[in-house]
C-alpha cells in the first residue's frame, strides 16, 4: 500500500511539476515582453486604458490550452491573452467564456509564485502567476492559466488502479502471511501439545511413587513417639516436603488436562454453605499454626445460605474454595485474620474470601493469575506454594463460566471473590 501511494504522488508531482514549469516560464516571458512593449513607442497608448486594448497582448509561444492575464494594483484587467475570451479549445464548447472575473479575487488572494487548481465549467485548470516588483509595471500581476482536465482525468484513473492494485497485494500478503504463519506456527503447536502430553504422562508417573512415600511417612508418623527428637524433626520436614510434592504434581496434572480442553466437570447439585464450611474446619489447624484467625461470616439469612444448592463439579469447587483461603492464610500476617463470607442472590450465589494480609502490588495484579509467577522473591523462599494455585482458579472459574474478581490494598489486605452462574 505504502508504494501504490508513492508511485501515485510520483505521477502526480511529475505532472504538477512539469505543469508549473512551464506557466512559470509563461509568466516570465510574458513579464519580459510587457516590459519591451512598454519600451516601445505605442506603449503608452496601449495602456492609457483597458478599452483601446480590446485586442489583446499575446505572449510569443501561448499554446492553445494557456491563457495570460495582465491585472493592474487595483485588480482590473489590463491585458488578456485572446484564448483567454473562450473558454473552448475544442470545437464542442466554443461559446463557453472563462469566467476570470469571478474567479479573480480568490486568484489574487492566493501568494505570488504560487499555483492551484481550479474547476470551470466542467474543465480543470492551473492557475498562477507572479507580482512584478519593478519597473513602470511595479505591483502589477501578471496571471497564466493552462487546462489540465487530460491530466486531471489521468491522476483520477491512476487513483482507482493504485488503490485495486493496493488491495490485490495486500489481500495477497494476508494470504501469504496466513500461509506461513500456519506454516511457521506448526512446529511450535507440535512442540507445545508434546510439552502437554510430558507433564500430564510426567504427573501421572509421579502419583505412584508419591503415594507409597506418603503412605510410608503416615506409618512413621504413627510411632514418632518412639523415635528421638533430631529424627521427628526429620520426619516432619519430610512428611511437608511429600504434601508439598503431592500438591505440585496434582495442580500440573490439572493444568495438562485444561490445557488438552480435558477439564471434565462432574456437574450434581450440592450445597456450597456446607462445602465451605468443610474447608474452613479442614484449614482451622493450619490458620491456628500460623497464628490467623480463620472466621466464617454468616448473615441472618444463614438458613437459607445452607440450604442455598448450586450447580456445579463440587470437587472442582471445593479445590478453587481451598486454593482461595489456603493463600489467605499462607500469605497473611501473624495476628492477621481471614474472612469467608457467602452471598446468595436469586441468579447468582458468590462467595469471597478476605484477608488482611500482605496484599498485592497494581503492578503485579495482571500477572497474578499466570503459572508460576512470583510477586515477591524474597516471599517465595518463605512460602511453601507451587505457584500454580490462583491459575488452577482460574481454569476451574472458567470452567464453570464464573466470574472472580479480586480487591487488593498493598501491605494491607486483599479480597477474592466468585461469583457462580447456576443456582437451583
Amino acid at each position: 500500500m505504502i508504494t501504490a501511494v508513492f508511485a501515485l504522488w510520483m505521477v502526480q508531482n511529475l505532472l504538477t511539476t512539469t505543469e508549473d514549469n512551464q506557466l512559470t516560464t509563461l509568466s516570465g516571458q510574458y513579464k519580459s515582453e510587457l516590459q519591451k512593449l512598454l519600451d516601445s513607442p505605442k506603449g503608452d497608448v496601449l495602456f492609457d486604458s483597458y478599452e483601446n486594448s480590446q485586442k489583446g497582448f499575446v505572449p510569443s509561444g501561448l499554446q492553445l490550452n494557456q491563457m495570460a492575464w495582465l491585472v493592474d494594483p487595483k485588480g482590473q484587467i489590463i491585458f488578456e491573452s485572446p484564448s483567454a475570451n473562450k473558454l473552448g479549445l475544442n470545437d464542442e464548447a466554443v461559446d463557453e467564456v472563462f469566467p476570470m472575473s469571478a474567479l479573480l479575487p480568490s486568484v489574487l488572494e492566493r501568494p505570488a509564485h504560487g499555483y492551484h487548481n481550479i474547476r470551470a465549467n466542467g474543465r480543470t485548470f492551473r492557475i498562477g502567476g507572479l507580482v512584478i516588483t519593478s519597473g513602470e509595471l511595479n505591483e502589477y500581476r501578471v496571471i497564466v492559466a493552462q487546462e489540465i482536465t487530460n491530466d486531471a482525468a489521468l491522476l483520477a484513473q491512476l487513483r482507482w488502479a493504485f488503490a485495486g492494485l493496493a488491495l490485490v497485494l495486500l489481500a495477497a500478503g494476508g494470504v501469504a502471511g496466513y500461509l506461513l504463519a500456519g506454516r511457521a506456527m506448526k512446529p511450535i503447536a507440535n512442540a507445545f501439545q508434546r510439552q502437554e502430553q510430558f507433564t500430564s504422562d510426567a504427573s501421572h508417573e509421579l502419583r505412584t511413587p508419591l503415594s507409597i512415600l506418603k503412605s510410608a511417612y503416615e506409618v512413621l508418623d504413627e510411632q514418632s513417639d518412639r523415635l528421638p527428637e533430631f529424627h521427628r524433626n526429620v520426619l516432619k520436614k519430610s512428611g511437608r516436603e511429600i504434601h508439598h510434592m503431592s500438591r505440585l504434581v496434582e495442580n500440573l496434572l490439572t493444568l495438562a488436562r485444561s490445557d488438552n480442553g480435558r477439564i471434565e466437570l462432574a456437574v450434581s447439585r450440592f450445597s456450597l454453605w456446607y462445602t465451605i464450611n468443610q474447608v474452613i474446619e479442614q484449614l482451622q489447624p493450619i490458620a491456628a499454626s500460623k497464628d490467623v484467625s480463620l472466621e466464617w461470616e454468616v448473615n441472618q439469612e444463614g438458613n437459607r445460605q445452607k440450604d442455598s444448592m448450586i450447580q456445579a463439579d463440587e470437587v472442582r469447587i471445593r479445590q478453587l474454595i481451598l486454593i482461595l483461603v489456603e493463600n489467605a492464610i499462607q500469605y497473611n500476617r501473624e495476628g492477621g485474620r481471614v474472612t469467608v463470607a457467602l452471598d446468595v442472590s436469586l441468579q447468582t450465589m458468590s462467595f469471597s474470601v478476605m484477608d488482611t494480609g500482605i496484599g498485592i502490588e497494581h503492578a503485579d495484579l495482571p500477572h497474578i493469575f499466570e503459572r508460576f509467577y512470583r510477586i515477591d522473591k524474597a516471599r517465595t523462599r518463605r512460602s511453601e506454594g507451587t505457584g500454580l494455585g490462583l491459575a488452577i482458579a482460574k481454569q476451574i472459574v472458567d470452567a464453570h463460566q464464573a466470574k472472580i474478581e479480586v480487591w487488593t490494598e498493598p501491605r494491607a489486605g486483599t479480597t477474592f471473590r466468585v461469583t457462580l452462574p447456576s443456582i437451583s
